[in-house]
């Protein structure tokens, strides 16, 4: 004698509140998450561009002079903030 067993089985289409409810959740925390990737990333990015900007300030004016640049357009870059970009 062989036993048939059935088996319920839901499609996604098909799923309940709260099912739906954590799927919602979850999209909301990969969200969430995604947000403090970019906030992190730019703080870093600001903290990188403080330290060239820092690295710059030290050179001789002849150094800075080999690469085009002059002493006020260092203290230029000193007096940005550090989160907004070199133009």
């Amino acid at each position: 004698m062989a036993q048939t067993i059935m088996i319920a089985s839901a499609s996604l289409d098909s799923a309940g509140p709260a099912e739906r409810l954590g799927q919602q959740a979850g999209r909301a925390c990969d969200a969430a998450l995604r947000q403090v990737a970019r906030a992190l990333f730019a703080l870093l990015a600001a903290q990188r561009r403080w330290r060239e900007r820092e690295q710059l300030a030290e050179l001789s004016d002849a150094m800075l002079k080999d690469m085009g640049l002059s002493r006020a357009d260092i203290d230029a870059a000193l007096r940005k903030p550090a989160w907004q970009r070199p133009r």
